[in-house]
């Protein structure tokens, strides 16, 4: 098949549902890393709601405010979703036909297809059960071995931590001496450290917003878009009180 998009330009809008804007910039900066030469990478992240998610309150809040980010921000050829909860992935398939990437789904199929059992490292010990409960979403469960958790918050990841660095490496480690062959890096924050994580472990350490950006790119290269029949069909036109309702889908 040949693509019409072969000759024009990849935008790529990347949704950050926290509040960080460091951390928003640093994943843009893996994203365009791996993108191919002239794609364009629109970073954005809300103006209110939490500066990290840790908790599923703290992943409800930032859903809604980065949908209303979603339809604020020009149309993009494809979205990725930049969190590795996946707030909001199937409200934001509803929204627009551009397909979109959550890099928690995109990590996870990363890993297995580089390996037959993975680990995971995610940040505190309270997300385990949202991890294996995704896993299990995804039909991946059977193989994740185990997620080592670092009790060390989102807010403190990323390349200008090097003590949470040496501290990934580590439960990376761990994992892999349990015969994980290869280790998906559970947080944005941690997309930065992935490729020293890898040197250093020596296993394939997958990230899902590299993996994401080029899953999203690949779609859109297809000239795939999200399917509106069914679960994704635009939101039926209900009436909402005190705010504009999500009615009309996104190009």
């Amino acid at each position: 098949m040949v693509c019409e998009h072969s000759f024009t330009m990849f935008r790529l809008g990347l949704l950050n549902p926290n509040t960080d804007r460091g951390h928003t910039e640093a994943m843009a900066g893996v994203a365009r890393s791996v993108l191919p030469e002239g794609s364009e990478v629109l970073a954005a992240s809300p103006e209110r709601g939490p500066a990290s998610i840790e908790s599923a309150a703290d992943a409800v809040v930032a859903a809604a405010e980065m949908l209303a980010l979603l339809r604020s921000l020009p149309p993009q050829d494809a979205y990725l979703v930049a969190c590795f909860g996946d707030p909001g992935l199937d409200a934001a398939r509803e929204l627009t036909d551009a397909p979109v990437v959550g890099m928690g789904e995109a990590a996870f199929r990363a890993a297995c297809l580089v390996a037959t059992r993975f680990g995971v490292v995610t940040t505190l010990a309270r997300g385990v059960p949202a991890i294996e409960e995704a896993a299990r979403r995804y039909g991946v469960a059977e193989r994740l071995l185990a997620v080592e958790a670092l009790d060390i918050p989102v807010s403190e990841q990323g390349g200008g931590h090097p003590a949470t660095t040496d501290a990934i490496v580590a439960a990376a480690g761990r994992l892999v001496a349990r015969r994980a062959e290869a280790v998906v890096l559970a947080c944005g924050g941690m997309a930065d450290v992935a490729a020293t994580v890898q040197q250093r472990t020596g296993a394939p350490v997958c990230d899902g917003v590299a993996f994401g950006a080029l899953l999203a790119h690949a779609l859109w290269r297809a000239g795939l878009r999200t399917s509106s029949a069914g679960a994704y069909a635009s939101p039926e036109p209900i009436p909402y009180r005190g705010m504009a309702p999500f009615t009309e889908t996104q190009g």
